[in-house]
């Protein structure tokens, strides 16, 4: 029985995914500043944990005060990450993702033409010319990154080493960084599962990093690492 109600799940959630993909393409041609986009996002992720049955509760609101624009930092550990992100925080995003997301019938265009950025990992040199291209009129518009520095995803939920792809957007546009934690995605999205389980999602936004107030990327990356990482590996040690 268990099985028949996540399957019924998974359809309509594929279902609704496709309808408002749809919305935005069709809207796309009129919608010069992608607020329509970023609305129509944010009513898909909301939805999307409703019928998932995924609770979120969300610390540090306050801390986004600093957003439109920043670069938003997030963990990767989960196939939903990006509707969590998006449904939990209040704010116009733009992602940088694989290309493979983007190569999607219609969710994908829907992404292109929304503004994100696809990135191609195996050509770095056309995934820099894709950032430079599209990066500026995302800060045009006023809209935040979201970017997660460790590239591939976490097995064990531990937060990996850092790229310092999103830091050089941060230092390039003089954007502040606000690092955001996920904790629970990869219990409620398995790797190599077919199902979105309900669960607990807790997300924690962190206070504002500045570049300028640290001698190099570098040194401003591995505090932001840190920082995420103390937050993150209690929740897995208390898991376990």
């Amino acid at each position: 029985m268990q099985l028949i109600i996540n399957s019924i799940k998974s359809v309509y959630l594929i279902i609704w995914t496709l309808f408002i993909s749809t919305l935005s393409l069709i809207a796309a041609p009129f919608d010069w500043k992608k607020k329509f986009h970023s609305f129509v996002m944010r009513l898909w992720a909301q939805h999307f944990m409703q019928i998932a049955g995924i609770k979120l509760s969300i610390e540090g609101k306050e801390n986004l005060e600093e957003a439109s624009p920043a670069v938003i930092v997030i963990n990767h550990e989960s196939a939903i990450d990006i509707p969590v992100v998006i449904a939990a925080l209040p704010v116009q995003e733009r992602f940088l993702a694989k290309l493979i997301l983007f190569q999607m019938p219609i969710f994908g265009w829907a992404l292109f033409f929304g503004g994100h950025i696809p990135v191609n990992r195996s050509k770095p040199k056309k995934a820099i010319a894709s950032i430079n291209k599209r990066s500026g009129k995302i800060v045009a518009r006023k809209q935040n990154f979201v970017i997660s520095p460790e590239g591939t995803r976490s097995i064990d939920g531990r937060i990996q080493k850092f790229k310092k792809g999103a830091f050089k957007i941060a230092d390039q546009y003089d954007l502040p960084i606000i690092p955001v934690v996920m904790m629970g995605n990869r219990h409620c999205a398995p790797k190599g599962s077919k199902f979105v389980n309900p669960g607990h999602i807790k997300v924690k936004i962190l206070q504002k990093v500045d570049l300028n107030d640290y001698t190099g990327i570098r040194d401003c990356m591995e505090e932001v690492r840190k920082r995420m990482a103390d937050y993150k590996h209690e929740y897995e040690d208390k898991r376990a």
